[in-house]
């Protein structure tokens, strides 16, 4: 998983600007736990900052492998962990869960890579306005790059956002 990926411009949050996918390897501040530090940004490795996760595993547990997924309280204190990956070890910075119970994923392997998985019968969150929508993700690392799909639907079973194909989008690895 560590490395950097870089989306084709069409295929970023924004239309004509690449998502630029960092992930590192960081010391954690819990014992027996692998830790990642993500970050996306805008256009490249120094443009706007879109997203930051932390990404926690458990060091001894079995297949498939639960992570966890944590946001941090200061971002920009956050994007620091690529210059010092010790920052949560020292207790520099502050995380809060990022999706609710249910929604952890769960990674498995398979013959391309490894792929995670968050499945919407269980991955029930609350939106900004109140409603409530089923979350699926997939996320498959391998040796080309990151293949990523995202689909929100209502209680009821209708796409609300994501791609109607389940086609992952993808995103070569530019560097490890």
């Amino acid at each position: 998983m560590v490395g950097d990926y870089q989306s084709a411009p069409s295929d970023g949050a924004r239309e004509g600007r690449p998502i630029h996918l960092r992930i590192r390897r960081i010391e954690s501040s819990t014992a027996n736990t692998l830790a990642l530090y993500s970050e996306m940004r805008h256009d490249g490795p120094d443009g706007e900052l879109y997203r930051q996760r932390l990404y926690q595993f458990d060091a001894h547990s079995r297949l498939p492998l639960l992570m966890q997924a944590l946001s941090f309280t200061d971002p920009k204190a956050a994007a620091g962990l690529i210059a010092d990956p010790s920052l949560l070890r020292k207790g520099a910075l502050t995380t809060q869960a990022s999706m609710e119970p249910g929604c952890e994923t769960r990674w498995r392997r398979t013959a391309e890579g490894f792929l995670g998985v968050i499945d919407p019968a269980t991955c029930v969150i609350t939106g900004k306005r109140g409603d409530q929508r089923r979350i699926e993700g997939q996320t498959l690392f391998s040796e080309r790059g990151v293949g990523q799909l995202e689909r929100g639907y209502d209680l009821s079973g209708k796409l609300l956002f994501g791609n109607p194909t389940g086609e992952l989008y993808f995103w070569p690895r530019v560097s490890r």
